[in-house]
Formats: C-alpha cells, sequence, structure tokens
C-alpha cells in the first residue's frame, strides 16, 4: 500500500466530522442524555481520532466497498453519482470502523475511568454500542463525506 497525501487529507476530515458526532453520541449514551462534560467529549476524541486515522489509513475500505457492493451486482466504477455504491460502501465502511474502533475505545475509556470495571460487563456495555454507532458513522459519512472528497480529488484526480 502507497503512502498518499489525498488519502490522508480526506481521512483527516472526514474522521474528524465522524469521530465528532461518534463522540457526542457516546457521551449522551454514557450518561443517559443528560450529560455532556467537555473534557469527556476531548478526552474521548482524543483516543477515537487517531484510532479512525490510523484505519482509514491501513485498512484497504475501498476496496472492501468495492467487494461488498459487487455482491449485490452494484456498479462500482464510480462513487459520487452512484447512490447504491455509495450507502452500500459507506455501510461496510461504517461496520469496521464501528467494530475495531468502538471496542478499543471504550477499553480505553475504561482503563482510563474506571479500571476495575469487570470485563464481562464491559463486552456487553460495548456489545450495545456498537450498533449506534454503526448508525452514527454510517449517517455522519454521508453527510460529511462529499466535501472530504472533494478535497481529496483535488489534490490527487485519481483518487
Amino acid at each position: 500500500m502507497r503512502f498518499k497525501v489525498s488519502n490522508l487529507v480526506y481521512n483527516l476530515l472526514l474522521n474528524f466530522a465522524v469521530c465528532t458526532m461518534l463522540t457526542l453520541t457516546a457521551q449522551f449514551m454514557n450518561n443517559n442524555g443528560f450529560i455532556v462534560t467537555v473534557p469527556d467529549v476531548f478526552v474521548n476524541f482524543a483516543i477515537s481520532y487517531p484510532i479512525a486515522i490510523a484505519i482509514g489509513m491501513i485498512i484497504p475500505l475501498v476496496r472492501i466497498g468495492k467487494w461488498f457492493t459487487a455482491l449485490f451486482g452494484v456498479r462500482n466504477d464510480t462513487y459520487t453519482h452512484n447512490l447504491a455504491y455509495r450507502l452500500l460502501a459507506t455501510f461496510i465502511a461504517s461496520l469496521i470502523y464501528s467494530l475495531i474502533l468502538s471496542p478499543l475505545s471504550y477499553l480505553i475509556n475504561r482503563l482510563i475511568y474506571d479500571p476495575s470495571y469487570p470485563i464481562g460487563q464491559y463486552v456487553i456495555d460495548c456489545l450495545k454500542t456498537i450498533p449506534v454507532m454503526v448508525g452514527v458513522g454510517f449517517v455522519s459519512s454521508i453527510f460529511f463525506d462529499i466535501p472530504a472528497y472533494r478535497l481529496a480529488h483535488h489534490i490527487d484526480p485519481e483518487f
């Protein structure tokens, strides 16, 4: 895999927006929707953002998206003007992000705030958050993807 500036720019922009939404959602879920504390939001963002950047730079999400959409017989040679491809590719990417990002972020939070938290309860709590995080990641990616894509495409027309 080759490093591309356009891929880094895309990941930095998209993951900034998506991690912000995921962090705010996690705060609402962890506090029963009542209290969102600014320091906790910053800590969670500082945990999730670098992990998300690493996922986006290491895992071949475009290839996985093309493979996944091909399973449904969806044309996958273009992204911006193909709604079915965009929805399916974004779904599989959101699922991959959530299956990696949610457990890691949740574990780091537990180690920071409550290291004595029972492992069984950690697994149950983490599994409960994944479906919501997939949904939030999917919706926020749909909204924030086009501006990030356009900038990355401007840097590298083959992006």
